[in-house]
Order: C-alpha cells, then sequence, then structure tokens
C-alpha cells in the first residue's frame, strides 16, 4: 500500500508542476504601435510616415499619409503579435534610387528585449533577405527597383527573456521528484529484502 501511495504521488506532483508552470519560450509579441517610414529614393529622406497600432492594418486609399502617391490600386500595411505584411496591388516598379522602400521603427517586445533576427515571406520577384536590413528596434525593406505589386511578411524574433517556472512549480517538481526517488529506494529495499 505504501509503494502505490508514493507512486501515486510522485505522479501528482509530477504533474501539477507541469500543469501549472509556463511552456517553455514563448514567440515574444511586439507591444504598442510601430512607425513605418516611406523613404524617398536617391535622398535618403522620408518621403512619408505614419504608425500602425500592434494588433491592426493600414489601408490604401485611404487618409494615411503612406497612401500618397497611390492614385488608384491597392495597399495594406498589417502588424500582427510578432509579424509586418505588406500587400500591394499597382503597377510599375519602385525607382531605382539608392533606398526605395520602408522602414519600419519603434518595435518594441512585451519581454523588453530587441529585435535579433527575422524570416522572410514573400512573392516579389528579386525580393531577399538581402534587401532587409534590422537594428534592436527598427526593420528595413528595401524594394528599389522591384515590382510594387505583390506581399511580404517580416516574422520578427526578439531576444527577449524566455519563460522561467514559478517557485511553486519548481517546489512541486522537486516533490514528484523526491517522492520517485523514494519509491526507487523503496523498490529496491524490498527487493534486497526479498532476496535475503
Amino acid at each position: 500500500m505504501g509503494r502505490l501511495y508514493l507512486c501515486v504521488l510522485a505522479a501528482a506532483a509530477v504533474g501539477a508542476a507541469v500543469l501549472i508552470s509556463p511552456v517553455g519560450a514563448h514567440a515574444d509579441s511586439l507591444a504598442g504601435s510601430v512607425g513605418i517610414n516611406w523613404f524617398s529614393p536617391n535622398t535618403a529622406t522620408t518621403f512619408t510616415k505614419d504608425t500602425i497600432v500592434v494588433g491592426s492594418s493600414l489601408n490604401c486609399p485611404g487618409s494615411s499619409p503612406i497612401c500618397t502617391g497611390y492614385g488608384f490600386g491597392t495597399e495594406t500595411f498589417s502588424v500582427g503579435s510578432a509579424a509586418i505584411s505588406s500587400t500591394v496591388v499597382y503597377p510599375g516598379s519602385y525607382n531605382n534610387g539608392a533606398f526605395n522602400g520602408f522602414d519600419f521603427t519603434g518595435l518594441a517586445f512585451l519581454s523588453g528585449g530587441s529585435l535579433s533576427g527575422f524570416t522572410l515571406t514573400t512573392d516579389i520577384a528579386g525580393l531577399t533577405t538581402s534587401s532587409v536590413t534590422f537594428g534592436p528596434s527598427n526593420i528595413e525593406v528595401n524594394l528599389q527597383s522591384l515590382p510594387v505589386t505583390g506581399n511580404f511578411t517580416l516574422n520578427l524574433l526578439s531576444g527577449g527573456l524566455t519563460a522561467a517556472p514559478e517557485p511553486s512549480s519548481l517546489v512541486l517538481m522537486a516533490l514528484g521528484v523526491l517522492g520517485l526517488l523514494s519509491l526507487g529506494a523503496a523498490t529496491r529495499k524490498m527487493a534486497h529484502h526479498d532476496i535475503a
């Protein structure tokens, strides 16, 4: 009866610790709003800018200054919890300037971490990861000479802190391990006793 009790106690403690402890590393989430700056070709100055609240979109045509220059066609910028996306339907190509594209600024993560990397998904011919640069709180996409029509998504990675188990979870886990060790010791003792 004692072994069964120890086994049940150990299993319950380990199970409770697993259920209430945070799960490993979570994808970090953006917080607040993200600035979007459209750089004018050849001058490296801001042509126009706006902000997008995390979890929302900016749509053109519309009243945003970013819509300037899109006399017809459509454009949508979306900022999710850990991704920035753009979808454009507009004929032509971006000008062949030193830099003609967008700089997304003010990237702040809930963990307090900074931008440490990204992955790119796109159907724009010629747009590769070499066209994207980033710093701790910004990421730039250079679309120089590329087709305007298409979409891209930047999945953002942060160097933020990973979740750590709470002290109460660690205590339950320790109790579970002690219970399993006690069970193993009791089993060995009984096996040794049966042999003798």
